[in-house]
């Protein structure tokens, strides 16, 4: 079984070569079903895990996006065939605190102490098209892609999120961290392009910025990995950002696009990519974490 590392490795460069294939638009990777759930617990994977068995049943054109380890299928009179190659996700086992003893020091802030560290570990899946269900009596359920979200409903959500939107700068979208805001062109400046409409186009934007925003010191506190390279730092950045944005994107059911200009950004950096996988598996890891800020 691979280490949750070694996973993240692997996906990254399963991710750089499909980005080699579509020059660099890595949105349309993950197809439009981003909606992985465990045939046994019937949880919808998330995070990380949610993009890995996407991009893995998009790729491999698997017919559904429902998925167990192979215990969880033989524990339903399922088996995985013979030869079938699973899927490697990671799963964290949280931190563990109890309180204080008499006359013991806490390591806490709220006088607890921590008696386990939170640690990331691998696992291997299997997608329902690699399982015999011959002698099971699981039935493939008819799913629902999520909930189809409103405008009104994305906007409440843009709402609850306490991040301030300016519109001083009509031209430009961006993130300011030094004063934590958002800077939007309004929504009537967007226009439709050959990939989506103007509406599509504006909420892509802003979910890119809003994942720049999860960084800031009151949030996710997201460190600058290469203090002594700034085209370093901007490009990891910007893969959080767009990564995160697509997530948003497909939870919202907003087709993400990838802007243009982004779309060759990203592209130019491949070849860097594929020099240090841990490069574009780290930006991934961040931009679930992002995303799981706002979207519990």
């Amino acid at each position: 079984m691979a280490t949750a590392q070694q996973t993240l490795e692997q996906f990254a460069k399963e991710v750089i070569a499909s980005m080699k294939k579509n020059n660099g638009r890595w949105e349309k990777m993950f197809g439009d079903n981003i909606n992985a759930f465990n045939s046994v617990t019937t949880n919808r994977y998330r995070g990380i895990n949610q993009l890995i068995l996407s991009f893995t049943s998009e790729s491999k054109k698997y017919k559904n996006n429902i998925w167990a380890s192979y215990k969880q299928w033989q524990s339903v009179g399922a088996q995985v065939n013979k030869g079938a190659k699973g899927t490697g996700i990671i799963f964290y086992k949280p931190s563990l605190f109890r309180d204080a003893k008499k006359g013991e020091t806490p390591n806490q802030k709220d006088g607890s102490v921590k008696i386990q560290w939170s640690v990331m570990r691998g696992s291997t899946v299997f997608n329902v098209d690699q399982v015999d269900l011959s002698n099971s009596e699981y039935k493939i359920p008819v799913v629902k892609f999520g909930k189809q979200y409103s405008i009104k409903e994305i906007d409440s959500f843009i709402k609850s999120t306490n991040v301030t939107v300016k519109h001083d700068d009509v031209n430009r979208c961006f993130y300011v961290p030094s004063k934590d805001y958002i800077n939007m062109t309004p929504k009537e400046f967007f226009k439709d392009t050959k990939d989506s409409d103007a509406t599509v186009n504006y909420y892509s934007v802003f979910f890119h910025e809003l994942t720049h925003a999860t960084g800031h010191e009151s949030r996710l506190n997201r460190k600058d990995k290469f203090d002594n390279d700034h085209k370093k730092s901007y490009a990891f950045e910007e893969l959080i950002a767009e990564t995160g944005s697509i997530l948003f994107g497909k939870h919202f059911k907003i087709a993400k696009t990838v802007r243009p200009n982004h779309a060759q950004y990203l592209n130019s950096w491949i070849k860097a990519l594929e020099n240090d996988f841990s490069f574009l598996s780290g930006a991934i890891a961040q931009a679930s974490k992002s995303f799981e800020y706002y979207v519990k």
